[in-house]
């Protein structure tokens, strides 16, 4: 009898996986009324969202207004502006927060507005899991109706750059790296998509695209799937690892990923914008 009760506890909230950070569907519903929901689709959040959720993309806690491919243009806002956004937004480091997106065809939006939110230091967080697709798939229910949750003050109660890494530390220790290149093959390759100053790759890096660690369905593949994907590009989980994109977002949700199963990673979210403009290094093909 004790048996069952304690299994159907642990059904009940599903299994939360990767040591609390991508929930169930099956959580989320659960648990959805407790805690606060951000939908990181950016525009299609007015095609139909979760109940309860908000819009907030990764464009809106960026510096967009910088100068295309200098070093701050795309990359986390100063603590500042981040707070007062976060502020007006009514969400706070203590709040227990649940954030999604689109899983095929997108970008991981999800995984770098977690990011920005653990450099905020807020610790409480979950991905959902096989995002919105797997929600609708399931027939749980979606809304037009908009939510606003209400103001609040001092969202941020620490800064926390850990998990980035800025063009000057990052030419500084290039050597002492293991680079991943989460982009396609075909940028990997030197194709230039999305305006980039020059197409190729880090010298010596290692192309893995993050949505190779995606199950067909958009859900997290297991743990040790993963780890042999790494072993097989021969990366042990000892290195020190960069992660990068074009602007950052893919490259988070990579390192996201590799920091839940033990790695020592971080992000560069000036990414390839930025590396590419510097006439002093060099680019692969």
């Amino acid at each position: 009898m004790k048996k069952r009760l304690i299994l159907g506890i642990f059904l009940l909230m599903g299994v939360l996986s990767f040591a609390e950070t991508f929930v169930s569907t099956e959580w989320l519903s659960q648990n959805k009324d407790n805690i606060k929901i951000i939908d990181a689709r950016g525009k299609a959040y007015k095609l139909g969202h979760i109940p309860g959720a908000i819009e907030v993309s990764w464009k809106s806690l960026s510096d967009m207004d910088a100068e295309f491919g200098s070093e701050k243009w795309g990359t986390v806002l100063e603590i500042d502006t981040l707070s007062k956004k976060l502020n007006e937004l009514g969400i706070k480091s203590s709040d227990e927060i649940v954030v999604y997106s689109k899983t095929h065809g997108a970008w991981g939006e999800d995984g770098r507005v977690y990011w920005t939110l653990q450099m905020a230091g807020f610790e409480n967080l979950h991905i959902l899991d096989g995002g919105i697709e797997k929600w609708k798939s399931e027939k749980r229910k979606t809304t037009f109706s908009k939510t606003k949750y209400s103001e609040v003050t001092n969202s941020i109660v620490k800064w926390d750059n850990s998990r980035n890494i800025t063009t000057d530390q990052l030419i500084k220790e290039f050597n002492d790296l293991v680079i991943i290149d989460t982009r396609e093959e075909d940028e990997y390759l030197g194709a230039t998509k999305f305006g980039e100053a020059r197409g190729g790759h880090m010298e010596g890096s290692i192309n893995i695209p993050f949505n190779s660690f995606l199950e067909k369905d958009g859900t997290l593949k297991d743990s040790k799937v993963i780890e042999k994907i790494l072993k097989s590009k021969g990366i042990e989980k000892n290195a020190k690892i960069v992660t990068y994109c074009t602007a950052g977002i893919r490259s988070a949700h990579m390192q996201v990923v590799l920091e839940k199963i033990g790695y020592n990673a971080r992000n560069y979210d000036a990414s390839f914008y930025r590396w590419a403009t510097l006439k002093t290094v060099k680019l692969e093909k």
